[in-house]
């Protein structure tokens, strides 16, 4: 088996539809096809995943983000059409994810009190 990031559109396969920015695992065979025909939406990484069990906080998203190499991070960023500004370093593409995360999921970004004190 092997690891598939979708990287533009979205993959339907047996009935479930998979977002651009998802990994899912697939047979070799298939894997080696998809990226094959279409290495600009499909991609072979190598992701390990930290379950909240493992990682025993309530950052395991965090910490998942960071073990992505920065091409993974900036794949990410593409399929979400997040834009990257040039010189990015890992951190700062770790935080566009998260912010990115954060409002899909209904959260409030961080406010800045000094800037609205007048």
């Amino acid at each position: 088996m092997q690891q598939v990031l979708i990287k533009k559109f979205s993959l339907r396969r047996n009935g479930v539809v998979y977002k651009a920015g998802t990994i899912i695992e697939l047979p070799d065979s298939e894997a080696d096809a998809l990226v094959k025909e279409a290495p600009k939406e499909f991609e072979k990484v190598a992701v390990t995943v930290i379950s909240d069990a493992d990682a025993g906080s309530d950052n395991s998203e965090e910490k998942a983000l960071k073990d992505y190499s920065n091409e993974e991070l900036k794949a990410m960023c593409k399929a979400r059409e997040i834009e990257i500004p040039k010189n990015v370093n890992k951190a700062k593409l770790v935080e566009l994810l998260e912010a990115v995360n954060n409002a899909e999921e209904g959260a409030l970004p961080p406010v800045n009190t000094a800037a609205t004190v007048k």
